[in-house]
């Protein structure tokens, strides 16, 4: 066998190993979905993608959702430990096909874990320019302390 094809037959078996195709030149992208009309499921793509940031007090998360139409097209619930966002964006259509998508339209979901316990009391929402801006506020010291269990002892 020549060494081409060992080479070829070696680069399928990376190829298949890693998922995906381990030897593209470098700086050069792949079109690695195909060309549809209808868009993924944006949940599987971590759509919206979230920053999230904090102070000694609070935190703020900040989602990147383009394409909200109206406040009640996204819904976000907060619980102790994280933050699920989920609703729908419309984008350009009407008589444009997508060429290239990197961003979608349609509805999505995400929940993210939050990096300290949060009040559920004091949220603050608001979506600017593209983005939605959650303001949380850490549970005070004391409550986010684990409480000591006292063990009894017991006779045999």
């Amino acid at each position: 066998m020549d060494s081409w094809k060992q080479m070829m037959e070696w680069k399928k078996f990376a190829d298949q190993y890693l998922g995906q195709n381990f030897f593209t030149p470098y700086g050069q992208q792949q079109d690695e979905e195909p060309r549809t009309q209808q868009a993924e499921p944006q949940e599987e793509k971590g759509f919206p993608a979230i920053n999230i940031y904090e102070s000694d007090n609070e935190i703020l998360c900040i989602a990147a959702i383009p394409g909200l139409e109206k406040a009640e097209d996204v819904d976000v619930y907060v619980d102790d430990r994280s933050v699920h966002i989920k609703g729908k964006t419309n984008l350009i259509g009407g008589k444009y096909r997508i060429a290239k998508q990197e961003f979608g339209s349609g509805s999505f979901s995400r929940e993210i874990e939050l990096p300290c316990r949060v009040r559920s009391d004091a949220i603050q929402a608001t979506y600017k320019k593209g983005f939605l801006y959650l303001r949380l506020y850490r549970l005070p010291a004391d409550r986010q302390k684990p409480k000591k269990v006292d063990i009894r002892r017991f006779d045999d």
